[in-house]
């Protein structure tokens, strides 16, 4: 295994942009340092004026909305439906690693007619930067363009960061361990109080999970993973299954607490904040200029970055939109909101992170995340 070198551990805490092609993750070379596009213009059209346009289209918008909780595409497109209520919405959730697949699939299978979908929300970052590369891309400014931090969009629009996400934060079962008795820092696990209480997400089935092992990694050394396999943790498919395993609250269920899950889609559950290195980033969105649907997913875009849904998505403080990001995003100790853009940019890297998991672990078990019933 090669640990980080100093100056990929000096880019992880640094405040420089997001978005580094592959081309360039080698040196450092920020993709977006070009000279911008200045023919793309910030579209200040209401959104009533944009869904009038679009309400002359014929068709269905089709969005790859990343997740791995199927019942995620419920509030988004209940929401922008019930707004826009003669904009046909599909809206497929799947994990961003498949929806790029098949939007690669697709453009390849009919000679770049097609994408597949209109629109792409995902956290597989490296993505964004290849399609723009390849000219997939329609280059486009939402109206909240200027009030979103230059380090999570393209300065020629070709994709925004449309709200943050993050893990390293701890869940737990109130009802089975009080708030003072959950550690705030990740060796703090490693005792026997642990033993068969915690649930991971596979570090290899999820990128951003990995980038988060990385990090630990980087700061505990290997030996984590070793004093980790003591306490014999639940290793699980889905970033959000873990809390799903703890909110299911029977009595026999021991585990009750993760640090590599999602706690947005369990009921009952608790957060504590991590005080150790941890991960975010702003997941992003695209059209594609292969849509025939331009106006509708130009709608959807800056319905995301509306006022409205930028209120529901930024409850914990934290956001691409500056007046939005009530706590300060890049002021925020142990975190690097920037970091997992450029790790995922360095694929040999991420492959090399991800084989010595699946050497510990081997390969994840159970059902595609999507397909889990609890």
């Amino acid at each position: 295994m090669r640990f980080l070198s100093l100056k990929v551990l000096a880019i992880l805490v640094s405040g420089s942009s997001l978005f580094v092609s592959a081309a360039d993750a080698d040196t450092d070379t920020d993709a977006t340092d070009d000279a911008a596009d200045t023919s793309i213009t910030i579209d200040s059209r209401s959104l009533d004026d944009i869904y009038a346009a679009a309400q002359l289209e014929k068709g269905t918008l089709r969005v790859a909305w990343g997740g791995d909780v199927a019942s995620s595409a419920t509030f988004i497109s209940s929401a922008f439906t019930t707004k826009f209520p003669n904009i046909t919405l599909d809206l497929k959730v799947d994990v961003s690693k498949y929806h790029d697949s098949f939007i690669d699939r697709t453009y390849q299978s009919t000679n770049g007619t097609d994408s597949g979908v209109d629109v792409a929300v995902l956290q597989t970052l490296h993505d964004f930067t290849r399609w723009k590369r390849e000219n997939r891309l329609l280059r486009y400014k939402a109206a909240a363009f200027g009030d979103i931090y230059p380090q999570f969009v393209d300065a020629d629009g070709a994709y925004t960061g449309v709200y943050m996400f993050s893990f390293g934060n701890v869940v737990y079962e109130p009802l089975k361990i009080n708030a003072s008795d959950v550690p705030t820092t990740y060796p703090a696990f490693l005792t026997s109080d642990w033993l068969n209480k915690i649930t991971l997400t596979y570090p290899n089935d999820d990128d951003a999970i990995l980038y988060l092992f990385s990090l630990i990694i980087t700061k505990y050394g290997w030996g984590f993973m070793s004093d980790l396999l003591k306490v014999q943790p639940l290793w699980i498919r889905g970033t959000a299954s873990p809390s799903l395993v703890m909110a299911e609250n029977t009595t026999d269920n021991t585990r009750i607490v993760s640090f590599a899950s999602s706690s947005a889609f369990a009921k009952g559950v608790a957060v504590k904040d991590i005080e150790d290195v941890h991960m975010m980033w702003p997941q992003t969105a695209s059209i594609f200029s292969t849509t025939t649907m331009p106006e509708s997913a130009k709608l959807f875009m800056n319905y995301l970055l509306s006022d409205d849904w930028q209120k529901i998505m930024t409850a914990s403080g934290i956001a691409t939109r500056k007046t939005y990001d009530k706590l300060g995003v890049f002021n925020l100790t142990n975190v690097d909101p920037t970091g997992y853009g450029r790790f995922m940019a360095d694929r040999a890297s991420v492959e090399r992170w991800r084989f010595q998991f699946e050497s510990i672990l081997g390969t994840s078990q159970g059902l595609d995340p999507i397909d889990l019933q609890f």
